[in-house]
């Protein structure tokens, strides 16, 4: 076979593949920002948070707007992406229970004296931020979860914040065109430093990523 034809048909191929790919994961690339927003009011997760009293919903622009600088990533939702929803726990809340305890060591169990000790966000993972198909991309992730420590930090502080290390541990692919449950939450705070972590769940409770942050504050 000529070399040319070659190419011609592993050009083709790859092509098909797209093609076939695209119609298994055809539910992905059609939630639009109210599909996802319909989907989302309809979660037994969202509705739970909602009855919950210990937590209320924050506006993610207003509470970023408390501190002078931050890391801030959530403008990626200009790719049609619908913003995360957020709740903010308050002090007399048990942000214990909320987490699956036995994954939490004890010296980095929520900070109980902290304003806003934990955020919880219900976020649709948009097929605009995949890697391989039908998976979120690693970076992605990255983004998604030192945006929410820097609105965790923006809840707690005033000033100036910026992560000095984000330590990351992936546990499980996060799939495209699923929502995930996101808990954010203070261990540790002392003069100008805030130690933080994060934990991303399905919305069956299994844990798909876990990391932790020191923050600085000025």
């Amino acid at each position: 076979m000529a070399l040319g034809s070659l190419n011609t048909l592993v050009q083709s191929t790859a092509m098909n593949a797209m093609i076939v790919a695209r119609r298994l994961f055809a539910p992905l690339y059609t939630s639009t920002v109210a599909d996802v927003l319909r989907m989302r009011s309809a979660l037994p997760a969202v509705k739970s948070l909602e009855a919950n009293k210990s937590c209320t919903p924050i506006d993610i622009r207003s509470t970023l707007n408390r501190v002078q600088t931050c890391d801030n990533h959530f403008g990626y939702q200009a790719i049609s992406k619908a913003p995360p929803l957020v709740f903010a726990w308050s002090q007399s809340s048990d942000c214990v229970r909320q987490l699956n305890r036995d994954k939490v060591p004890d010296e980095r169990l929520p900070l109980a004296s902290a304003e806003t000790p934990m955020i919880t966000a219900i976020d649709f993972i948009n097929e605009n931020v995949n890697g391989h198909m039908g998976l979120i991309h690693g970076g992605m992730t990255t983004i998604i979860a030192h945006s929410t420590l820097s609105l965790l930090a923006a809840a707690n502080v005033h000033g100036s914040v910026a992560a000095r290390s984000l330590n990351m541990d992936y546990r499980k692919p996060i799939r495209t065109g699923h929502f995930v449950k996101i808990h954010a939450w203070l261990y540790h705070q002392q003069d100008n430093e805030l130690k933080a972590a994060v934990h991303f769940y399905d919305l069956d409770n299994t844990m798909l990523v876990e990391a932790t942050s020191n923050i600085s504050i000025s």
